[in-house]
C-alpha cells in the first residue's frame, strides 16, 4: 500500500516514503504563499533546508500582512517617562527571543525592511503594522509598486508619518482597495489599562511635532482630504475605500465623490459625519453596491430619507453611535495636549511629567 502522511496528519495514496521536503518547489511555493507571515518567519524555515530555501522565494511574500506591533507601554507613570518598550506584541516578542536580538536594538523598520526585501517587488497586498515609521512607509512605497490592497492602520491625526502618505501615493498606480485608520482601539486599551497618564518616549517620538502656537483640533483633518485627492489622481483602479476613527467633513466627502467616482465599496467606521455630508455621499457615489456606516456620530440611523437615497445600493447599512467617535476624539485631545505640554516644559528646562 502506497501511503504518505499529509499536512493535516492524515494518510494519502502517494508513493511510500515520499518526503514533504522533496515536494515540487512550485507546489511548496504556492502553499507557503497562503500560510501567513508568522509561519514564514517563525516556523517553516526551520523544518529543513529545502523549506528554508523555498521561503526565500519572493512569490511566498505576495501578501504582506504584518502582525500587530504593540510597543508597551505607550503611557507611563510620572517617573517612567523615558522607559523603553517592555513588549512589542506576541509575534515580535517571539521573533526577538528566538533570534536572540537585543531588545534595545530591535526596530520595526528593520523588520519591515527584511520582509519587503524578500518580496522583491512581488507583493500585491500590504497591511502595515500600527506604529510603523516614516522610513518604513517610504521603503514599502519604493519597493512594493505592484500593491493592489493597502491597509494603513495608524491614525491620520496623531502620527507624523501619516503626513508622508500623500507624498508616496503616486508609487501605487495599481491600487484597488484602501483601508485607512483603525488602531485607536489599541491605543484606548492601553490608556484604560491605568499604566499611566504620561507618554513614553518612543510613543511621543512617533507623534506629530506641534508648534507652540498650533491648534489642537483632531476634528479638522486636512491630511485625510489631501490623501483622498492624491489617491484619486494616481490610483485610477480604486474600487474600495474603508476609513476608521476619522472626521469626515464636507471637504473629505467632496474628495471622495469627485476624486474616486468609481468606488463600489465604501465603509465609514467610528467616524464623525454630518447628515448632509452622508446625503451627499449617497447622491454622489453612483456606482456603490456596498455602503457600511457603523458606530458613527452626526446623524440618526432611523432616517427614512437616507434609506430611500440608499435604496439603489445592494448592501446599505447605517448605524449611528454617539460614543464610538467621541471616545477616540477625547483620547486624541489628551495625547496631543500632553505632547504640546512636554514641548513647552522642555523649552523651560522643566522635568517632564511634572504638572505646573
Amino acid at each position: 500500500m502506497k501511503q504518505s502522511t499529509d499536512l493535516g496528519g492524515g494518510v494519502s495514496n502517494l508513493d511510500e516514503g515520499r518526503r514533504w521536503e522533496k515536494l515540487d518547489v512550485d507546489c511548496l511555493t504556492y502553499v507557503f504563499s497562503k500560510v501567513g507571515m508568522e509561519s514564514l518567519v517563525l516556523a517553516l524555515p526551520f523544518v529543513c533546508k529545502s523549506w528554508y530555501a523555498t521561503t526565500l522565494n519572493p512569490l511566498c511574500w505576495k501578501f504582506l500582512s504584518f502582525p500587530e506591533f504593540e510597543p508597551y507601554p505607550l503611557f507611563t507613570a510620572v517617573d517612567d517617562t523615558n522607559v523603553e518598550p517592555k513588549s512589542f506584541g506576541p509575534f515580535y516578542n517571539k521573533f526577538v527571543e528566538e533570534n536572540q536580538i537585543d531588545r534595545t536594538r530591535f526596530s520595526i523598520t528593520g523588520f519591515i525592511r527584511l520582509v519587503v526585501n524578500r518580496s522583491n517587488g512581488k507583493a500585491l497586498k500590504l497591511k502595515l503594522p500600527q506604529f510603523c515609521t516614516e522610513e518604513a512607509l517610504r521603503l514599502v512605497a519604493d519597493r512594493c509598486p505592484a500593491i493592489r490592497y493597502l491597509h494603513f492602520c495608524d491614525d491620520l491625526v496623531l502620527f507624523k508619518h501619516s503626513q508622508i502618505l500623500p507624498e508616496v501615493i503616486g508609487k501605487w498606480k495599481f491600487l484597488e482597495h484602501l483601508t485607512l485608520g483603525g488602531n485607536m482601539d489599541n491605543i484606548m486599551r492601553q490608556f484604560q489599562a491605568k499604566s499611566g497618564e504620561h507618554l513614553s518616549r518612543d510613543f511621543e517620538e512617533a507623534l506629530l511635532s506641534l508648534d507652540s502656537g498650533s491648534a489642537i483640533t483632531p476634528s479638522s483633518n486636512k491630511n485625510l482630504c489631501e490623501i483622498l485627492v492624491q489617491f484619486g489622481i494616481h490610483c485610477k483602479h480604486m474600487r474600495s475605500l474603508h476609513i476608521f476613527d476619522a472626521y469626515i467633513g464636507e471637504a473629505e466627502v467632496s474628495a471622495i465623490v469627485t476624486s474616486l467616482p468609481n468606488l463600489v465599496c465604501l465603509t465609514l467606521g467610528q467616524c464623525h459625519i454630518e447628515r448632509d455630508s452622508l446625503v451627499t455621499l449617497l447622491q454622489g457615489c453612483k456606482k456603490l453596491w456596498y455602503f457600511d456606516v457603523w458606530n458613527c456620530e452626526g446623524f440618526v440611523d432611523d432616517d427614512e430619507e437616507m434609506r430611500k437615497l440608499g435604496s439603489h445600493i445592494s448592501e446599505f447599512r447605517c448605524k449611528a453611535d454617539v460614543t464610538g467617535f467621541k471616545c477616540f476624539h477625547v483620547l486624541k485631545m489628551v495625547i496631543l495636549t500632553r505632547v504640546k505640554m512636554n514641548k513647552i516644559l522642555r523649552t523651560r528646562n522643566i522635568p517632564l511629567g511634572i504638572d505646573q
